[in-house]
């Protein structure tokens, strides 16, 4: 656990982190998981913001959100009714100022400390984007083998399809230099289901490159597919299929 270890004393560095947190239905957690995130940048040193999204929750998530807001580092908003991760993310990251983006899902089943790990390899590597990966030989994941059978599945459909050549893009921790995502955002339709692998499909098609980092803090798979989820993930994923294959609309000599 060298990695972890050198995590603890990271380097300072002069690039703002802005860390963009979507939420949805979290009025027991929202604060205890924003305090988290900012007790580990705090301590890291880097010049960071927090950007909170509300989607649409119908309790008490984004009045326990605004609670821990400050001038400075925190901020929160809602959208008016449930758009979908892909759309809070967009909305939190056209309101960031931060040169290094962070996509962190605000309900802590991943460790923060996984963002420091991000942050260091996309410093260190000569990466646009990295991406937490479930499935990495080093990661600490925990799932039943139903659940680690239609994840993988997935990804083997989404390397078939749209060629793109990573383990995992759901899991909710990436690291992007801001103007990949700029570049990449204007091309995008899906803003549900398959957002992750939409924007990484756009991204990959520009040129930007992808390294994938290890969960090195425990990652315990409890949630289960929905039929219908499934179901639309994969029309989705045939949509962007088509817009990639065929359309060519990721392509860096379009324009939509």
């Amino acid at each position: 656990m060298k990695e972890a270890r050198a995590l603890s004393n990271p380097m300072k560095i002069s690039e703002k982190v802005s860390i963009i947190m979507p939420v949805y239905r979290l009025s027991d957690s929202v604060i205890r998981s924003i305090k988290a995130v900012k007790n580990i940048m705090k301590a890291s040193n880097h010049d960071y913001e927090i950007i909170v999204v509300d989607d649409g929750s119908q309790d008490d998530t984004y009045h326990h959100a605004i609670s821990v807001c400050d001038d400075n580092t925190i901020r929160a908003y809602r959208l008016p009714r449930n758009m979908g991760k892909g759309f809070a993310l967009l909305y939190g990251f056209r309101r960031s100022s931060g040169s290094l983006i962070v996509f962190f899902d605000g309900d802590l089943d991943i460790d923060p400390r996984q963002i420091l790990l991000l942050l260091k390899t996309l410093k260190n590597s000569n990466a646009d984007i990295v991406i937490t990966s479930k499935w990495h030989p080093s990661s600490k994941t925990i799932a039943t083998p139903i659940r680690e059978f239609l994840s993988k599945a997935f990804y083997a459909m989404v390397r078939l399809l749209v060629g793109l050549k990573v383990g995992d893009t759901q899991t909710g921790a990436k690291a992007f230099k801001r103007k990949c995502l700029e570049d990449s955002f204007k091309n995008l339709t899906v803003k549900r289901y398959a957002f992750d692998v939409e924007l990484l499909t756009a991204a990959t098609a520009k040129g930007y490159k992808i390294v994938e980092a290890p969960a090195l803090w425990r990652i315990r798979l409890t949630s289960r597919f929905k039929i219908r989820e499934i179901i639309r993930m994969m029309i989705d994923v045939m949509a962007i299929t088509y817009r990639h294959r065929i359309k060519k609309q990721y392509s860096p000599h379009e324009e939509f």
